[in-house]
């Protein structure tokens, strides 16, 4: 059988993703979760390689095993060998074409950047604190400029693998929320640290550094040392991936 595993996680603690020999990862977390349950009749695979410090609300992973167990108990034997920081929240059935990755439509991210001069105990590890004040229409005037199909050289990580740097952004969305301003990307794909780098490159222009047009400037120079920092990790979230109703009985799923 084939399942689609939906992970949460606080990423503080976790140095990303992918199992790595010497450091704590979702990966590894998982894994030995699955062989106290399954021994080792099992194999996984992720839709993404979240970095250090990045959280998951919705993360999908594949899990094919010959279990005999249900989803339900499998839900829970899993939830109680996995750390406090991690949780399995669904697990559904997956028809044997479904591969996490190559399936899906599109995904969804969040980054959380708190207007602050002091710091905030309970925000600390999930959002980007700087001084402000911060123009929010001027970083949605700039954001404006990156939603289309384009080129997003300059926005990518230097060791970045992806053979294309082509990807379809098709919204993003600003809002302020008291002192929390949280931006949401939605796309077909991202490239390496892309939204991070979107994130520190619109905090430049809403700290009134840059105008909005200097968004539209460096798209087109596809230059990366011209954008902004990569803005840390602990503002980040995968908030979802979405699927094709002929691929997943359930349809797509949206947070």
């Amino acid at each position: 059988m084939r399942y689609l595993l939906w992970l949460r996680y606080d990423g503080t603690r976790f140095h990303g993703w992918q199992r790595q020999l010497g450091d704590r990862t979702v990966q590894g977390e998982l894994e030995e979760a699955l062989t106290a349950i399954l021994g080792r009749d099992y194999s996984i695979a992720s839709s993404s390689r979240t970095d250090s410090g990045v959280h998951a609300l919705r993360h999908p992973v594949s899990l094919r095993t010959d279990t005999t167990i249900p989803p339900l108990g499998l839900l829970k034997g899993l939830n109680s060998h996995c750390p406090q920081d991690m949780a399995v929240s669904e697990i559904w059935r997956a028809p044997e074409n479904f591969r996490p990755a190559k399936s899906a439509t599109g995904k969804t991210y969040r980054y959380r950047l708190l207007e602050s001069i002091v710091p905030d105990p309970f925000e600390e590890r999930y959002s980007w604190r700087r001084r402000g004040p911060i123009d929010l229409p001027a970083m949605v005037a700039a954001a404006r400029h990156l939603v289309g199909h384009h080129d997003f050289s300059a926005f990518r990580a230097a060791d970045c693998d992806a053979r294309s740097p082509l990807r379809l952004v098709t919204g993003i969305h600003l809002e302020r929320r008291g002192a929390m301003i949280i931006i949401t990307l939605t796309g077909n794909a991202f490239l390496r640290n892309m939204v991070r780098i979107i994130a520190g490159s619109l905090v430049q222009v809403g700290l009134r550094r840059e105008k909005p047009q200097w968004i539209a400037e460096i798209l087109a120079s596809r230059d990366r040392t011209l954008a902004g920092q990569t803005a840390p990790p602990q503002g980040l979230f995968l908030v979802d991936v979405n699927y094709p109703a002929e691929v997943l009985c359930h349809g797509a799923h949206h947070f």
